[in-house]
């Protein structure tokens, strides 16, 4: 608006091209400033942590559903919500709906909406994949919650096509898949790393037979040594949360997640025939 203001005052004659050039530079100028306040208005009705909305419903975020009766399986995307539910027992007992497009920030505002409702947190929680993160992991851990959370490689590892290369033993030590061994190190002179990272240097590759599935992703893979670049924190949690899940109560728990949540949605769309939910804006 105030480069318009100076336009105004602008003589056609220190223009090259005079009049119908200023003209131009103003009419560029204006849209310059219609497509600000545009962006600003899409941003503020957007708000964080979102990339898109529905012009019919501003707090709907376009996702590609599993099943559409007008598009086929998931080929156009469509204003939707994302809904989660808490079961207990075969009944839910709390549930939250978010914008999100994946699952895996829906679990803290969720439990903390069943702790608003109960004055408690659950004592146990188990949840697929969809939610196993480090933020996830440390909640539960803060909040006294025994988490039977699976992680994106859990299923991998658990069939052993991708087993785990490493095992982090303390925040000094570390055993690869060879069951070698190996100190903390400094990270390499100019090597961009990040600042919770930790690495581990392996020496000697050459007699390892896990040595060619180890450096499968490494661009050189003749090489007799590989650096690991690891979060502790993260590397820890996951490691208690394997642990966790390789016990029979996990092994239960996992079986009655599969029956009861599932169950539940199974239950409101083939029996009660709730195929499609009609929803308008989040609190509606």
């Amino acid at each position: 608006m105030e480069k318009l203001a100076d336009v105004d005052n602008v003589s056609p004659a220190l223009i090259e091209g005079g009049q119908n050039t200023l003209a131009k530079m103003r009419r560029q100028l204006s849209g310059y400033l219609l497509k600000a306040l545009e962006y600003e208005e899409k941003e503020a009705i957007c708000g964080e942590h979102r990339n898109s909305y529905y012009k019919t419903d501003h707090d709907a975020t376009a996702t590609c559903l599993k099943e559409d009766y007008y598009s086929g399986l998931g080929s156009q995307m469509h204003a939707a919500y994302n809904a989660q539910i808490v079961v207990s027992n075969g009944f839910v007992v709390s549930y939250y709906v978010s914008q999100d497009r994946t699952a895996i920030r829906t679990l803290q505002p969720a439990m903390e909406q069943y702790y608003r409702w109960y004055g408690t947190y659950p004592e146990r929680l188990c949840a697929d994949a969809g939610y196993g993160s480090l933020a996830n992991y440390e909640y539960c851990d803060q909040k006294g919650i025994k988490a039977f959370i699976k992680y994106g490689s859990w299923n991998r590892e658990k069939t052993v096509r991708n087993p785990a290369t490493y095992e982090y033993v303390d925040e000094n030590t570390f055993q690869c898949l060879g069951e070698s061994k190996e100190q903390r190190v400094e990270p390499p002179p100019n090597y961009r790393y990040k600042s919770n990272s930790a690495y581990f240097y392996v020496k000697d590759c050459s007699r390892c037979n896990f040595g060619l599935y180890c450096r499968r992703y490494l661009k050189n893979k003749s090489q007799n040594s590989r650096l690991f670049e690891i979060h502790p924190r993260y590397a820890l949690l996951k490691q208690q949360a394997r642990d966790l899940l390789l016990s029979p109560e996990a092994i239960e728990m996992r079986v009655n997640r599969s029956c009861q949540v599932e169950g539940v949605f199974g239950a409101i769309k083939q029996n009660m025939e709730y195929t499609r939910f009609h929803r308008r804006s989040r609190i509606g």
